[in-house]
């Protein structure tokens, strides 16, 4: 079976110089990028110059906000205009192999049909529950930061007491997973078949916590595909950690640190990818790394 074509989708706003190192571990593969609009001073030439690299069309984002779902759509309407690809990855411009890419092909190859998504159906009374069980505000609404801030908090304590029922609107049952996944070209297509065309589908998840969570995961869930994607159990908070295909850093500042060992002696795990890393905190682990796991030399 051949090698499949993949597509990487890196959401990034920080951090030039490890996007930069990034790009340069991810095989030769198709490369899109995202950055943050609100990042004006990021040297995007830089970035673009990487091989085999798309700047695509900015926008802003917010953290935990619809924005970054628009941002996604659009690194998958790029990456599909020079497709179509065989896989998508989404990753962030924190991230970073600790596998060789070459055994990430040999997985996708494998099991070709297999959807690298997480699927939790969201019930009722559930902690998960919360972040869809009303209509949150997370974009700014004031310029003034300290004044928005007391006025989003004012807004969703009173959205909180309205209530509201996604899945009536939806009419479809909600899912979560985590924000990271690696799908099929013909998952994507279904993926932007429904985002493009129902605006409804779209405004409903305007108003969700963190919509990246949830807005791709109710779309697979609810369709075919999802046979195909990975059922993870509700386990409350912790269920956002149990990723198809990353390690994702829990302590701390919830980046790997220089110093941090956790990264190798993980390496078995199977996964490919960990989350979170940066030039600042991770330099020396990206270097064991480099050498230990990817055999490549390090470079900065």
């Amino acid at each position: 079976m051949s090698t499949p074509r993949i597509a990487f989708l890196i959401l990034a706003h920080q951090d030039p110089e490890h996007l930069e190192r990034l790009c340069g571990r991810l095989g030769g593969h198709g490369i899109f990028v995202h950055v943050d609009g609100r990042a004006t001073q990021f040297p995007l030439k830089r970035i673009a110059a990487c091989a085999r690299v798309t700047i695509v069309p900015r926008s802003n984002v917010h953290w935990g906000d619809f924005s970054m779902v628009e941002a996604t759509l659009t690194l998958l309407h790029s990456a599909r205009a020079q497709g179509p690809f065989d896989r998508y990855v989404l990753l962030s411009g924190a991230c970073y192999p600790m596998q060789p890419i070459e055994r990430l092909e040999a997985a996708l190859t494998t099991d070709p049909h297999k959807e690298w998504i997480s699927l939790t159906p969201i019930a009722i009374g559930s902690h998960l529950q919360t972040m869809i069980g009303r209509r949150w505000r997370m974009a700014p609404l004031l310029a003034n930061k300290s004044l928005d801030k007391k006025l989003r908090a004012v807004w969703n304590k009173l959205s909180k007491m309205a209530g509201r029922n996604l899945s009536s609107e939806l009419n479809a049952k909600p899912y979560f997973g985590n924000q990271f996944w690696g799908l099929s070209d013909a998952c994507v297509q279904h993926i932007l078949s429904v985002a493009d065309s129902d605006p409804a589908y779209r405004r409903a998840y305007a108003s969700v916590y963190a919509p990246d969570e949830h807005f791709f995961h109710t779309i697979v869930g609810n369709s075919k595909f999802a046979e195909n994607g990975i059922a993870v159990p509700d386990q409350g908070a912790a269920t956002n950690l149990q990723t198809p295909l990353h390690i994702v850093a829990t302590t701390g500042e919830r980046y790997f640190a220089a110093a941090d060992n956790t990264a190798v002696s993980v390496a078995a795990s199977g996964k490919f990818f960990l989350r979170k890393v940066s030039t600042e905190r991770s330099a020396a682990l990206l270097d064991r790394i480099d050498s230990e796991l990817l055999m490549v030399s390090a470079t900065r």
